[in-house]
């Protein structure tokens, strides 16, 4: 799933889950910041050689991190999360009702009706999280964003080899931000 998100990962990130230096596609040693009147800040002057910002793109890092996990003994599975049970005592799981959608291709699919009975739940389905909704987490603030992924010319792509910028300002997002993140061929 490519995921609406910058793929700006933190230097700890790449030792603390043992990430493959492959998954970063650029390593961002300098940031421009600019104003809403335009005025730019240059930061990363005081990075040390080997500290920057890891660039991944999210559909890669997250087929990475899905079948590691398979690959350590996670029952993977394709699937819709529709509902769930709560334990009403220690001994009890979590009943997991969700739509199985393996094999299935297209916006028509439907799935067939399964469960799942788990110790565990991990709710990280997203800012609109049916996890969160279905143990009725409560209100919380998030906010939506939108990327693009453009190809530029080689020449401009090399501005971009180890930059990223981020625009704040009414004229770009009227309550958040826009980047621009270089990724392997193109920036985000």
């Amino acid at each position: 799933n490519c995921k609406p998100c910058g793929g700006a990962i933190p230097l700890c990130m790449i030792d603390e889950f043992d990430l493959s230096a492959d998954l970063v596609d650029r390593k961002v040693r300098k940031m421009t910041m600019i104003s809403p009147t335009n005025k730019e800040v240059q930061i990363g002057q005081t990075l040390k050689d080997d500290e920057y910002i890891g660039m991944v793109r999210r559909e890669v890092l997250d087929d990475f991190l899905r079948n590691r996990a398979g690959e350590n003994g996670a029952k993977l599975i394709n699937g819709l999360f529709m509902g769930m049970t709560l334990p009403t005592s220690k001994d009890e799981s979590y009943v997991l009702t969700y739509n199985d959608l393996e094999g299935q291709e297209g916006n028509a699919r439907k799935g067939v009706k399964k469960t799942l009975e788990v110790d565990v739940v991990i709710g990280a389905d997203g800012a609109n999280s049916r996890v969160a909704k279905e143990i009725e987490a409560g209100d919380y603030e998030y906010a939506i964003a939108f990327q693009e992924r453009m190809r530029i010319p080689e020449d401009k792509m090399e501005y971009y080899k180890e930059r990223a910028e981020m625009y704040v300002g009414e004229d770009v997002s009227p309550d958040f931000y826009a980047w621009v993140f270089p990724k392997c061929d193109h920036v985000a």
